[in-house]
């Protein structure tokens, strides 16, 4: 059960960017409450499932650290989500964390993702690029797996990633086009 004050909190988000922000640093500072709203962000039955998507999105892009204690949660149930508001922050998500993770060249960030949480985010990605999902979705996909196309044990994933952005951009939108051209420039 969500405790009162934080399913209030969550009511109150809605799609404008400052609700987001306030509700997100708000729940930051309860860091726990990370934890309880990855956990109804996963419930189908939650009336709030898409709001606490949109908040742990913001907490992932400004807060990571109180992302990263608990997101094994996130990576449990990461494959079964299916509502597509929920799903396009979760592959926002998604992206955020390979880039943090594989920033370390640059010295930013190291070793955010455990090896079975990469290849989670590996079928997944696939698993969006390859069933009817928003541009929104796969998107961040592409850009996920570019990222994890660095690891050295994931190698297949260009040639992989390639046939598919060239099978399936000529039928898609103009945004998916475009995405899907900077990462093939990127993988060629």
């Amino acid at each position: 059960m969500l405790p009162e004050d934080l399913k209030e909190k969550l009511m109150e988000v809605d799609s404008s960017r400052k609700k987001r922000l306030e509700i997100a640093f708000w729940i930051t500072k309860k860091p726990h409450y990370v934890r309880e709203t990855l956990q109804w962000c996963f419930s189908e039955e939650s009336e709030l499932l898409v709001q606490s998507a949109w908040v742990l999105e913001v907490i992932c892009a400004y807060k990571a650290k109180n992302f990263f204690k608990y997101m094994h949660l996130f990576f449990e149930q990461l494959p079964k989500i299916k509502n597509d508001s929920a799903l396009r922050s979760c592959a926002k998500i998604c992206e955020m964390l390979c880039h943090y993770h594989f920033m370390h060249e640059f010295g930013i960030v190291s070793n955010v993702l455990e090896k079975n949480e990469r290849q989670c985010i590996t079928e997944c990605c696939f698993d969006w690029l390859i069933t009817d999902q928003k541009v929104a979705c796969q998107a961040p996909a592409m850009q996920c797996l570019y990222y994890l196309g660095w690891d050295h044990d994931k190698k297949w994933i260009y040639p992989e990633l390639r046939n598919i952005l060239t099978k399936n951009a000529p039928n898609k939108s103009a945004g998916y086009q475009a995405r899907a051209r900077k990462i093939l420039k990127r993988i060629t």
